[in-house]
């Protein structure tokens, strides 16, 4: 994204989360990665959970760490955001 300013919109914000969980993390790193507020995080991480993309660990400490279908998420939300390439 160029523009900081620019907003960003759900999918990009739950990929960029699952991105951030490939190694289990705390909900205070994920806090810094995310650049949300607590409040935003906590709705984002209860979606990610309830649509299976990532697990709550409570071994050796409380992390989040993404599921395979959270990293098949990721690609394809990483697919439709490449830059089409049009032949003519």
């Amino acid at each position: 994204m160029n523009n900081k300013s620019a907003r960003r919109d759900t999918l990009t914000i739950l990929s960029d989360l699952l991105q951030n969980m490939r190694e289990p993390k705390r909900i205070t790193n994920l806090l810094y990665a995310s650049n949300l507020s607590y409040t935003q995080l906590v709705k984002y991480l209860k979606m990610i959970q309830d649509m299976e993309l990532a697990v709550k660990k409570s071994k050796p400490f409380v992390s989040f760490s993404i599921t395979t279908q959270g990293e098949f998420f990721v690609e394809t939300i990483q697919k439709r955001q490449e830059p089409k390439i049009l032949v003519k």
